[in-house]
C-alpha cells in the first residue's frame, strides 16, 4: 500500500499535495477566506487607496501578496502547499512556533542578527500573510492631515524596522518621500522590491548590526513609523532619542507599543528592552518629549513631538 502511495505521489505530485492541502485547509478556513476575500480591516474610507498598492488590483489583497512572495523567492504553488502542510499556515500558532524557534537561545548580541538572517522566507510569509499593517494607521490619517495642515503626499516618512513596509508603501503611493530601514538581509531586499515593482524609489537604510543603531538625519521627518519595534531592540531608550532628533518640530511618532511595554513573552522580545522600557527614566523621557494624541477611543499609537 505504501509503495502505491509513493508511486502516485511521484506521478501526480501536484494532485496529491493539492488534495492533502484541501483536506487540511478545511480545518483552517480563516486562511482560505483570507486568500479569497479582502479583509474587513481594510474596508474603510481608505479602501480604494489601499487597493491601489496592489500589483493586481483585481485580486483579493492576501492572494496578491502571496503572488509577490512566490515571484521574489522563486517558489511555486506546489512548494507553498508542501510548506503549509509541514509548518502550518502563516496565521496559525503552529507557524508562529516554527519561525520563533530561530530565536531560542539566539538573542545574544553576537547571535541575534544571524537568527533573523536564517528565516527571511518564513518571516516574510508571516508578515505578508498573517496580517496587514495598513489598517493600523488609516484611522489616524485624517487627524494628521488636519493637525499638520499638510497633504499626506507632502510628508517625509521614516519606516524604521519596516518589515514588509505596508505603511511606508501606502505613504509612498500618496506621493510622500519615504525612507525604509531594517536589517540587511533578503527580507529587506524583498521589501525594497515591493516599492520598485510599483515604480517607487524609497531611500534605504540597511542595518548590519543589531547593536548599532544607524545615525539618522536631524529634523528631517514629519512621521516616523515604529510598528512592533521597540520590544525587539536592546536599547529602546537610545533609539527613541534618535527618533526625537530625527523628527521635525511637531513631527509624529507612530508607536504601536503606545509608549508602553505590554507584550507577551516571546524569544525575540528582548528582556533588556522591557527593563529599559518600563523604567522611570524611559517613561519620563517619553512624556517630556511627546504628546499623546488619541483621535478617538482605542486609538493609542500616535504621538507628537513637543516643540
Amino acid at each position: 500500500m505504501n509503495q502505491k502511495i509513493v508511486k502516485f505521489v511521484k506521478k501526480y505530485p501536484l494532485l496529491f499535495y493539492s488534495a492533502k492541502f484541501v483536506h487540511k485547509i478545511l480545518f483552517y478556513r480563516p486562511f482560505l477566506f483570507r486568500l479569497l476575500f479582502n479583509p474587513r480591516t481594510i474596508k474603510n474610507k481608505w479602501y480604494s487607496e489601499i487597493k491601489k498598492t496592489q500589483l493586481n488590483k483585481n485580486k483579493p489583497l492576501f492572494l496578491d501578496r502571496q503572488k509577490e512572495i512566490k515571484d521574489f523567492f522563486n517558489v511555486n504553488n506546489l512548494y507553498l502547499l508542501k510548506y503549509y502542510l509541514k509548518y502550518g499556515f502563516p496565521n496559525t500558532d503552529k507557524f508562529k512556533e516554527h519561525y520563533l524557534q530561530a530565536f531560542e537561545n539566539n538573542t545574544e548580541p553576537n547571535k541575534l542578527k544571524k537568527a533573523y538572517d536564517n528565516i527571511p522566507f518564513d518571516y516574510t510569509l508571516r508578515l505578508m500573510l498573517a496580517y496587514e499593517r495598513y489598517s493600523m494607521i488609516t484611522d489616524y490619517l485624517d487627524f494628521m492631515i488636519k493637525d499638520s495642515g499638510k497633504n499626506l503626499g507632502d510628508f517625509k516618512v521614516l519606516d524604521y524596522g519596516c518589515g514588509v513596509s505596508d505603511i511606508g508603501l501606502l505613504f509612498a503611493s500618496f506621493g510622500a518621500k519615504v525612507t525604509i530601514c531594517d536589517l540587511d538581509n533578503s527580507r529587506f531586499d524583498f521589501t525594497i522590491s515591493r516599492f520598485k515593482k510599483r515604480g517607487l524609489n524609497p531611500e534605504t537604510i540597511r542595518v548590519t548590526n543589531t547593536e548599532v543603531y544607524p545615525e539618522l538625519p536631524k529634523s528631517k521627518f514629519d512621521l516616523i513609523i515604529a510598528t512592533e519595534l521597540f520590544e525587539h531592540v536592546r536599547d529602546p531608550f537610545k533609539l527613541l532619542n534618535n527618533f526625537t532628533k530625527a523628527l521635525k518640530g511637531s513631527g509624529y511618532l507612530f508607536d504601536s507599543m503606545g509608549g508602553k511595554f505590554e507584550r507577551d513573552n516571546r524569544p525575540q522580545h528582548l528582556k533588556e528592552a522591557f527593563k529599559i522600557g518600563n523604567s522611570k527614566e524611559y517613561k519620563e523621557y517619553y512624556s517630556k518629549h511627546y504628546i499623546h494624541f488619541s483621535p478617538k477611543k482605542g486609538l493609542d499609537y500616535l504621538f507628537k513631538k513637543r516643540n
